[in-house]
Order: structure tokens, then sequence, then C-alpha cells
């Protein structure tokens, strides 16, 4: 597939490619020809000849440049597809291309754009300097047009990355992506995040690779405009966490992902409106305490469970959780289940240690939960009838989604003749069906149990939720078409409901009723 940098490029270049054309056509080169003449004659009483000069005719050729006559919207787009060293080099093409690519809203920049060729080569550790003088004589450039996407991965200083914010504040800057390169001559970056106030018009702040600690001036700093923060391999001192939320006053996304951070993390703080939190592979992590009043949604992946301290998460509705080296079904039963009463929407991903968690289930422990995403992989192959004391305490389920990967497909093959009624069951996914007898005899049980189903979609691919940041596809190999009849065959007309419709397909794609809504997923 063709890139569409290149063919961004390519358009340039066709652009002065006709340019170079017109004019050649405008301005012919001088060269001696004969005169071509044509002869009328006429007879004349004086029976003279009477010759007339014709101008021969000659082809019409149209000599306009019709990429460059393209509105600046158009070209600032065709521009922006290109790397930037590319679009400022199209100012050379003509004045009509001069100062186009001041206008780009998107810009992108690293060591490399801002250093020749033989700087990079001569040194691996390049001075700050130098990086910072090219960076400010191209904010110059571009004073008095907006900058509505900016991302920086370079080697600054602290006093560098002060000056850098204070240029930024005039340049409408709403999304800012930092990348502290730690090879440079830089070995620890602290970022002056204190200063980011000087930046009315910044929404998105992502920052990598650097350390963020606890400022220690008495002044107060309030970032009323930053609403989504992402933090990924920062440093997290004692306090910082704290210092940005307390700060942050717009602040409703958070992320942090492979950072270090403190053993202890609290979430809190008057007029907090945080309504996503997502932590991801922070390893020295031991609690986290929670009283957040607008808190919606929670994601945690890690290697390790730690201990979640909720006292005061009333909105609280939607939880996933991943953790590799733990079963955290215990947790998810037990202390998860008594501190979020409210909860709505559950993703876990857990191991073969199930059935007996499942047996010390209180009744309506999950009352109000209405989607459930259930991860049952590395582990030697589990009835899947012990999952339906889970579901028949879960009263207002209208959503399930079952991933399933088991080590080996022995496992009990006898036929099931479980007896339950699940009257808000409406939409049910299973990615890693074998086919298995056990798992066709589940998928009976839910079109005989769901009686206001609408879809059992059944996919051969086994599909992973990880978080908002994505899901994982693995590839299988597909059903023999014996196979594939086989559960059509079974399943065929066996739903209870009217209206279920029933769906064998490789390659799992569903659709539910979730929709994101200012970076928050939230249900409907």
């Amino acid at each position: 597939m063709i890139s569409s940098s290149r063919v961004a490029f390519s358009l340039v270049i066709l652009s002065a490619a006709i340019a170079a054309f017109s004019k050649l056509l405008k301005n012919p080169p001088t060269k001696k020809k004969k005169p071509s003449l044509q002869c009328i004659v006429k007879e004349e009483p004086s029976s003279q000849c009477i010759v007339k000069k014709q101008p021969s005719s000659h082809c019409s050729v149209d000599n306009k440049d019709m990429i460059s006559e393209l509105p600046d919207d158009i070209l600032i787009l065709i521009i922006s597809y290109m790397p930037l060293k590319c679009g400022i080099r199209t100012s050379i093409l003509s004045n009509r291309w001069k100062n186009l690519y001041r206008y780009l809203s998107n810009v992108k920049l690293n060591c490399g754009d801002l250093l020749s060729r033989h700087l990079l080569e001569a040194r691996s550790d390049h001075n700050s300097s130098l990086v910072f003088y090219s960076l400010n004589r191209f904010l110059k450039l571009r004073s008095g047009s907006e900058i509505l996407f900016f991302r920086l991965s370079c080697c600054l200083s602290r006093h560098q990355f002060i000056d850098l914010i204070s240029s930024f504040g005039g340049l409408g800057v709403r999304t800012l992506d930092l990348v502290c390169l730690s090879h440079c001559s830089i070995n620890n970056c602290f970022f002056p995040f204190e200063f980011l106030s000087e930046i009315p018009s910044l929404r998105y702040f992502r920052l990598s690779s650097c350390i963020l600690q606890q400022p220690t001036l008495e002044s107060e700093f309030r970032f009323n405009s930053i609403q989504i923060l992402s933090l990924s391999y920062v440093v997290l001192c004692d306090g910082a966490v704290e210092f940005i939320l307390s700060n942050c006053l717009s602040l409703h996304s958070l992320r942090i992902v492979n950072c270090d951070c403190p053993s202890k993390l609290c979430f809190s703080g008057p007029g907090l409106r945080l309504k996503s939190l997502y932590i991801f592979g922070c390893g020295d992590l031991e609690e986290i305490e929670f009283y957040a009043d607008n808190l919606v949604l929670f994601e945690f992946f890690n290697h390790v469970l730690v201990n979640f301290v909720f006292k005061h998460a009333p909105r609280l509705e939607s939880v996933f959780l991943d953790v590799f080296n733990e079963n955290v079904t215990p947790f998810v039963f037990g202390k998860l289940a008594k501190d979020l009463l409210n909860l709505k929407s559950l993703t876990f991903t857990k191991d073969h240690y199930f059935k007996g968690s499942i047996e010390s289930m209180e009744t309506d422990m999950f009352s109000k939960l209405r989607r459930l995403n259930l991860s049952l992989i590395s582990g030697p192959r589990i009835d899947l009838f012990t999952l339906i004391p889970f579901l028949k305490n879960c009263p207002l389920l209208e959503e399930f989604i079952l991933n399933i990967n088991f080590l080996e497909n022995e496992g009990p093959e006898e036929k099931k003749q479980a007896v339950g009624l699940h009257s808000e069951l409406k939409k049910v996914e299973i990615s890693g069906f074998v086919g298995t007898e056990n798992e066709i005899e589940f998928a009976l049980y839910i079109l005989k149990s769901a009686v206001g189903l609408e879809k059992l979609v059944m996919s051969k691919c086994l599909s992973i939720y990880m978080g908002t940041i994505n899901c994982r596809t693995r590839s299988e190999n597909r059903w023999s078409e014996e196979k594939h009849e086989m559960i059509s065959r079974r399943l065929r007309g066996q739903a209870i409901s009217e209206t279920a419709q029933v769906v064998t397909q490789y390659a799992a794609h569903f659709q539910d009723k979730w929709v994101v809504e200012d970076d928050v997923k939230v249900f409907l």
C-alpha cells in the first residue's frame, strides 16, 4: 500500500513539473525558423497577383498549473501528509507555495528534524542548545498562526522547556505530546509541569520519559484548560499526582502507563472532576485510594494486584481488571462487589482457579450489572456450566462476552440439563469457540434460557479486551466444513426468543451499546 506521505510528495513534485513546463511554454527558446506563408491568388482586373500572408494554425496548449490553483486549504492538507522537512521544502517551488507550510495545524518534530545530518552522525549526545535554537527559530516563523497539535521528541533541559512552554502559549496549541529523550545529553529531565498554566488553550497533554515532582514554590497554579492527561514512562515523585489533581481543575481523564510510582496513590481532592482513570504496568504500586465523586471508569492492567481502597466512589460504574500473576476472582466476588454497589460493567481476566470462587458468591451480588466481559485463558479446560450461578446472580445483565482459550481441548463432554431464566439478557458473544460438546451445550443453554435474546455470536478466533487502548485478536485455523455444519445444525431453531439471531463466524466483530463520550465510556 502506498503511504499518504508518498502520495502528497508525488503531488508536490508533479505540481513543480507542471509549473516548470508551463514556464517553458510561455517563454520558449528562440530558434530561427523559416516563415510559413500561404498564398491566395485572386484575379483582378489589372491581372496582378495579390499575395496575402495568413498566420499558420497552432494547437492550443493549456499552460495552467492545476495543482497550484487548488485552494489553500487543500494544498495545506497535501503538505500535512508529508514529513515536516519535505513540507518546508515546498516553499521553494514558487511564490504560491512560499508560506503554505506555516499554516500546518499538526506539527511533528524530533532532533533529526532540527539538526543537520552531519551533526547527528558526529555526536549521539548532541548539545540540547543547538536543538533549542533550531526549535525556537521554527516557532518564530509560526508566529501569528495556530498549531492545534504539536508532537516533540528531543532532548531539552528544564529551563529550555520553560522557555518552550512560554512560546506555545501564543500558538493556540490544544494537543501537546512531549517525549524527553533520555539517551541525549539530558539524563535526568525534571519537567516543569507547573508552567503549563501559560498555555491556556491546552486540552490534551501527553508526557513521556521524564521526572515529575511536586513544585517547591508556594505559589498556587491552576490549569483550568487541561482535560486529558497521559503519562508514560514517567518517574512520579511523592506528591506529584496529588499536585496534578489539585491544580488541574478540568481534568476528566488520566492515564498512567509504565510509570515509576510511589507505593501508594491517592485520587482525591476538592472538586475533583476525574471521570476515567487508567493504570497500566506500574510495578511498584501497592495501594490505590479513591475518594472521587465523579469517577465513572477505572481500568487496571498490572503484574500484581494492589490494595484498592474505595472510600468514596458513588458513580463508579465500569471496571476493567487484568492481573498477570494473581487470581483476581476472589477479589472480584468479594471486596469489589461489596464496595461498588452501582457497578454496571465488569471486565476481567482469570485463570483456572474459578469454580471455588463462583460457589462462594452471594445471591444477587452484582444486582445492577448490565455488561460482563469475562476471559478464561491459560488454564485447563473447565466446565462452562460453572458460569451459570454467576449469570443468575446478575439479574439485570443485558450483554455477556465470553473469551475462552484453554491449554487443552479435553474436558467435560457429557450433556447438561441446567434450568434457568435470564429475562434481560439480549446479546451474547463467545470468542475462541472451538466447537466442543461442552461449548455447544452451553450455547444451547443460552438459547433456551434467554427469553429476550437478540443475538448470539460465536467466533473461532479469540478476542480479548485489553482496555481502552486496544483489543487483541489471535488468528486460529478455521472450522472444517463438517464441524461448521454440525455446529449450525445443533443450534438451529433452538432459541426460545422469536427474535434471536445466531451467528457463527471466523473473527469476532461485536457491536455493543457503549459509546465514547469525552474519552469516557458511558453506558447508554
